[in-house]
């Protein structure tokens, strides 16, 4: 059975890659397969849904990310494409296009185009 899971998630995550990759992030919304890319990729320190609590006290979530001041789809997707900006905890790698995917994704939990 923890095989069978482990090809599902991995089966979202290309799915997930290849969606965005197809469509860009000129519009977006919620999916599934964002949603499974932000926990297989972050989950583990953040909070990725709201309402929620990261199960690393010292990671801010998603939401409360996106709510900080200043903060853009286009900053935070920088943010995400320049891998030596991360904490030391935070060690691994995105494409261009998968920062973006995130990025777009989080914004979506009350970031800028939220704000009135």
């Amino acid at each position: 059975m923890g095989s069978r899971v482990s090809f599902v998630t991995i089966g979202a995550l290309l799915l997930a890659a290849c969606q965005h990759a197809a469509t860009g992030n000129a519009t977006h919304s919620r999916t599934i397969e964002d949603i499974a890319f932000a926990q297989a990729s972050c989950g583990g320190c953040h909070a990725v849904e709201t309402p929620g609590i990261s199960p690393n006290p010292a990671s801010p979530t998603f939401a409360e990310i996106a709510h900080r001041h200043g903060t853009t789809q286009r900053t935070l997707a920088a943010f995400l494409r320049d891998a030596h900006n991360y904490p030391e905890a935070m060690d691994f790698d995105l494409t261009p296009q998968q920062a973006d995917a995130l990025a777009s994704y989080m914004m979506t939990l009350g970031g800028a185009s939220q704000r009135p």
